[in-house]
């Protein structure tokens, strides 16, 4: 297969084609036109502000192409290369586009990527400290503190660290009839994975039981109010709504 088969000379064309393949589940395809969509740009020594980005969209979907097939060794090296490039990508753009800069995927992103990328390869230090580094990045990040408690088991310090961001996640909110945890400025996370979480590490007593208790018991609680309609579905996006209420009728004088 060659770059032509692709049609590179339209790299954002040629982006979208790759996305549409992954979400297909068209994994193998997927592999073998994300290697040749990076190493064409890589092999390009003056990159500009827009190849670079392609570059950085192109790494990050190899990494998690690479997750899926089960080569984790290979997405590890990959996931490097993103770190190199996401940071010359951040300093050309501070230094040419400085307004793109907030469009820019979260950093803790990639730190997650590589975390499960360390985890599938039974590298568990690596993998803890790169959890520890996406929530540095994004602090209260729900779905990454769960799937350190799922890839590294029995970690006292990781049942800790999900017990204390579910208990600041917010409300549970409904979206087409499935509960998830959503933090500001992080992705969502449905309710019944981190409820097992709590519940396996209850059973085998790591980390503050009770603490994991007390999530259980608060996530049901909401969950039910939302059911028996005695709260929003969304708390949070209800609250948003109400501000925007009037708060005077301006035709009672």
């Amino acid at each position: 297969m060659n770059v032509a088969m692709f049609g590179m000379n339209d790299p954002a064309q040629t982006l979208l084609q790759l996305e549409r393949y992954v979400a297909d589940g068209r994994m193998e395809m997927s592999e073998v036109m994300a290697i040749q969509f990076t190493d064409m740009f890589l092999s390009q020594k003056n990159r500009d502000a827009d190849a670079q980005i392609m570059l950085v969209k192109g790494l990050r979907i190899l990494c998690d192409v690479f997750l899926v097939r089960n080569k984790a060794k290979r997405g590890i090296s990959t996931v490097k290369i993103l770190h190199r490039e996401r940071k010359k990508l951040i300093r050309m753009l501070t230094k040419g586009a400085p307004q793109l800069l907030a469009k820019m995927t979260s950093e803790a992103e990639d730190y997650r990527r590589a975390a499960k990328l360390y985890a599938h390869a039974g590298k568990k230090g690596s993998a803890m400290k790169a959890f520890a580094q996406c929530e540095k990045k994004s602090p209260g990040h729900v779905a990454a503190a769960l799937e350190a408690c799922q890839m590294i088991p029995n970690q006292k310090k990781l049942v800790q660290r999900l017990a204390s961001v579910v208990a600041d996640s917010g409300p549970v909110i409904m979206y087409e009839g499935i509960f998830y945890l959503q933090p500001i400025h992080s992705p969502m996370t449905q309710t019944d994975d981190i409820i097992a979480a709590f519940h396996s590490a209850i059973e085998k007593q790591i980390g503050p039981t009770g603490a994991c208790k007390e999530q259980i018991e608060r996530i049901n609680g909401e969950r039910q109010a939302i059911e028996r309609g005695e709260a929003a579905a969304n708390a949070r996006l209800q609250a948003a709504m109400d501000l925007l209420k009037p708060q005077h009728d301006y035709y009672e004088y």
